[in-house]
């Protein structure tokens, strides 16, 4: 759609991993490629700035960023080492986005002249002690570490703070620790080597410094919540803390995905896009019952949002995401790349439909394989099986339902949320198979209350259906009945017409001067074929026969005497006819009977 283009490592079969590494043995870490090559994939969010002003020249404090895995701390603390080593590359990129976003502040941010840096991610465990990253990578290092060697018998466990402050004095250095609590909690103390004791110390002594003397060292860390007992080391000199929970975060969040997957974003006229997304757009405010008054808004969501519609993100991020072990951004970002691959060029906007059980393509397998849930593709399993149901029951399924595989995707997807707000209102299926023209209110009732009349795995809770693991025992009892390919061999024909017989007759058991024969449907050709020997005429006695007809033959006296000819040999003048009222269907031709039967 308008040529917008994926970046090129989510363009493959296999998406690349979306991880951020500050440095690896290959060399292509984020710190280790060059800067203008990184500052690409990157938007200057809230979040992003707060931490470079916190590394201004006239800031001194520590930094922290405190967020689970995959929000983005990692890719922060890259920037600040681009910052920190590349002063003139990052001048230059904020003064681009100040351009672009129409925000002149971007312009006059200061930033901090050329400075030595330290960067590590620590859950790679290729240094024991912090004090062995400092004496390796800083230029003064080796001679310190001589130093401290030197002292025999008086060395300390963990270098003093004298030698650090010599150390930093020589060469004022930003020390960038990713995954510092993932390290740290790794850590263990025995009585020969307490480890953790140690570093507690060191990161005592980094911080202590890092507060008298901020000229000296700049300390950016990054946690997943902040308890471990190193980080209140830093907690203690009043650090910058940045935990992606602002109250613009999701807005942040959102340009920032979309600027990581696509390459061409922001040279999309706003004019085409609301072109698009106009149909989807204004079913969703009338769907929805959205106020005149938030409608404004609600286009501004949807231009935003695009490729993909506000409320497929908000179902993701807060609904589906989050009740996992899904990686947050990172995750979301694989999802979304694949579903853009699948019907981005295809579709006018993005919606959970797309997100098909019964497509391998779409983006499902990388969904599973980011939230690692077994119950997710438990319900995905059912949900085929649901959608395979509905095919046999429908002779011709591509024309009574033919958007059954985007409903059944879209809530299944919305079945995946935790608590009551899992599953969906109808008025928000239609919403989601709605693309490029509106689909007709009735049409679409029609088709919704075939799929899950037909479903045994989809629930009715209130006003909205749900996938579950277990089955609606009256859905699967109605799917099967529904079912014509179960029925082949006409035994619903054969109990219709003894439910006829005991409504004309009643129960055998009573005696009765009269026998009731009901016929099938071929009675004209092979009347007695498909019914019980006993009410065959050989079989009749005395009794007066009462056949009962499933339908008003044309020229009735003629064919009346023309079938007891053909098909009566004995006692013809006896039998008596029972007819359904003239103009009515054949019993056995209506289908709610024979379902009923069923």
């Amino acid at each position: 759609m308008f040529d917008l283009k994926l970046r090129p490592e989510f363009r493959g079969k296999r998406l690349k991993g979306t991880a951020i590494e500050l440095s690896n043995e290959n060399k292509t870490g984020a710190t280790q490629i060059a800067t203008t090559k990184f500052l690409e994939i990157t938007y200057p969010s809230i979040d992003l700035l707060k931490a470079l002003e916190g590394i201004a020249p006239d800031q001194g404090r520590p930094i922290v960023f405190i967020g689970e895995r995959g929000q983005g701390k990692s890719h922060l603390m890259a920037v600040l080492y681009h910052a920190l080593t590349s002063p003139a590359e990052v001048r230059k990129w904020l003064e681009e986005w100040a351009g672009r976003l129409h925000q002149e502040k971007l312009r006059a941010m200061p930033i901090r002249p050329e400075m030595h840096v330290i960067g590590e991610s620590l859950h790679r465990h290729r240094y024991k002690f912090l004090w062995d990253l400092l004496f390796d990578r800083h230029p003064y290092g080796q001679f310190i570490r001589g130093k401290w060697e030197g002292y025999g018998e008086a060395k300390t466990h963990v270098p003093s703070d004298k030698l650090i402050l010599e150390l930093l004095q020589n060469q004022p250095t930003a020390l960038l620790l990713d995954e510092f609590q993932t390290w740290y909690d790794g850590l263990t103390d025995t009585r020969q080597a307490p480890y953790k004791s140690w570093a507690f110390n060191f990161i005592q002594i980094l911080s202590e410094i890092a507060k008298e003397h901020p000229d000296l060292i700049m300390l950016v860390v990054s946690v997943r919540d902040g308890n471990t007992d190193a980080y209140q080391q830093i907690h203690r000199v009043n650090p910058i803390q940045i935990d992606f929970k602002g109250p613009h975060a999701r807005r942040d969040r959102q340009r920032l995905l979309l600027h990581r997957l696509f390459e061409n974003r922001l040279q999309i006229p706003d004019d085409k896009i609301q072109a698009a997304v106009s149909v989807h757009c204004s079913e969703y405010m009338r769907l929805a019952r959205v106020a005149a008054s938030e409608q404004d808004q609600i286009r501004r969501s949807f231009l935003e949002a695009w490729p993909y519609a506000p409320h497929l993100l908000r179902l993701l991020e807060d609904q589906v995401l989050v009740a996992t072990d899904a990686q947050e951004t990172r995750d979301l970002i694989r999802i979304l790349a694949d579903v853009f691959k699948q019907y981005g060029e295809k579709l006018p906007l993005l919606t959970a439909a797309e997100f098909r059980v019964d497509d391998e393509r779409s983006a499902i397998a990388s969904l599973l394989d980011s939230v690692a849930n077994e119950h997710h593709a438990t319900l995905r399993e059912k949900a085929q099986r649901n959608l395979e149901a509905v095919r046999d029951a429908l002779s011709s399924s591509s024309e009574n339902v033919p958007h059954l595989s985007e409903i059944v995707g879209a809530l299944w997807l919305r079945s995946l949320a935790v608590g009551n707000i899992a599953g969906a209102e109808p008025p928000q299926l239609q919403i989601d198979i709605t693309h490029a023209k509106s689909i007709d209110d009735n049409q679409f009732q029609v088709e919704l209350s075939t799929i899950v009349d037909n479903s045994f795995n989809i629930h009715q809770e209130g006003t909205r259906l749900v996938f579950r693991e277990g089955e609606n025992p009256q859905a699967k009892l109605m799917a099967y009945a529904r079912n014509d390919k179960l029925f082949e061999d006409g035994r619903d024909i054969d109990q219709l017409a003894l439910e006829t017989r005991y409504v004309l007759a009643g129960a055998d058991e009573v005696p009765k001067s009269f026998r009731v024969v009901v016929l099938r449907q071929d009675w004209i050709t092979d009347p007695w074929g498909s019914i019980p020997d006993e009410d065959r005429p050989d079989n009749w006695e005395d009794r007066l026969p009462l056949v009962v007809l499933p339908e008003e033959p044309a020229n009735l006296n003629e064919s009346l005497g023309e079938w007891l000819r053909d098909h009566v040999q004995q006692r013809r003048n006896t039998v008596r006819f029972l007819l359904p009222r003239q103009g009515n269907l054949s019993a056995f031709r209506d289908r709610d009977l024979a379902v009923l039967s069923r």
